[in-house]
């Protein structure tokens, strides 16, 4: 069975940037895909030290919740990152859940990433290239350009029809990706 994991960044439980994560993953076919959604305010992940111990162990010194998380990624085929923006840029959340994966460089290789974020107009690209940056890092393939979300109030995200569009599109995109890569017909 492929695994998709969705990594929420939103430190609102139920909110938008949730809401669309939910959308894309809806979209994957459970014949396929084993879908799982991490809700990073959930877990206790403190941020990088800088030890630089993992250069050489290849394992973080920081014993906490981000242990669990990388478990699920290696295990993973395609990865989302959902966020919100804030200061034009991704969640406090999703930058300490990027940082604290530099232990596993060149593990997360060839796994199919998507982004999506939701804000207020400003800031959306710079965040969802912040997202692509990381996954470019790991040297990740993209399987779509993102989606930017319009929303602020909780719910609005549903109005923006062009996102939902949008994000059912990424699915189905790295959806079909995954499958190629692994030899799948569906």
């Amino acid at each position: 069975m492929l695994k998709v994991i969705g990594i929420c960044g939103s430190p609102r439980r139920k909110g938008n940037t949730e809401t669309l994560l939910d959308v894309a993953l809806s979209e994957f076919d459970k014949k396929y895909f084993e879908i799982e959604k991490v809700i990073l305010s959930e877990y206790k992940i403190e941020p990088c030290t800088s030890c630089r111990i993992c250069t050489k162990t290849h394992e973080c010194s920081i014993r906490d919740d981000m242990t669990k998380i990388i478990q699920k990624l290696l295990e993973s085929h395609i990865v989302i990152i959902a966020s919100p923006v804030y200061f034009n840029n991704v969640s406090t959340q999703v930058k300490v859940f990027m940082d604290r994966t530099w232990c596993i460089r060149g593990k997360l290789k060839d796994k199919i990433g998507g982004g999506i974020v939701v804000g207020r107009r400003y800031g959306l690209e710079l965040a969802l290239v912040a997202i692509h940056t990381f996954m470019l890092k790991h040297e990740m393939i993209l399987g779509h350009r993102g989606v930017s979300a319009i929303a602020y109030e909780k719910g609005e995200v549903l109005k923006d029809e062009k996102a939902i569009k949008d994000t059912k599109e990424l699915a189905k995109r790295l959806s079909e990706l995954c499958l190629t890569m692994n030899k799948i017909s569906n």
